[in-house]
């Protein structure tokens, strides 16, 4: 099997709020399934669109605040009614004054996981 990922992709809980760049208001909480510093994937209860853009508010277990995100949607997949959505995208920018925060947070887990 070919895999594509350049980076490796770490499981997390962390809390998400996503936003629609053409909803103004439309704000839905989801948990991250995984991430990279390429991508993101999440479950919540809404559909999102092959292609369609989102605005992600990714919370950092142990910050008072959040990193933007800013990914299009690579897919999204009915789990179940329970989970919901799993949707996966590629971040096409991080908010650049946080950039560095989730950068730390990446590499904080890769340590986690590979060094302990």
């Amino acid at each position: 099997m070919d895999n594509k990922r350049r980076l490796v992709r770490l499981d997390t809980g962390d809390f998400l709020e996503v936003h629609t760049l053409n909803e103004v208001g439309r704000v839905c909480s989801a948990k991250s399934r995984n991430f990279s510093l390429m991508g993101v994937c999440f479950s919540c209860q809404n559909e999102w669109q092959k292609g369609q853009v989102l605005l992600i508010d990714y919370f950092i277990p142990d910050e008072l605040d959040s990193v933007r995100i800013k990914m299009v949607v690579v897919w999204s997949e009915f789990i179940g009614p329970e989970v919901g959505y799993f949707c996966g995208g590629e971040i096409l920018d991080v908010e650049e004054a946080k950039q560095e925060k989730f950068s730390n947070y990446y590499f904080k887990k890769l340590q986690d996981r590979f060094f302990k």
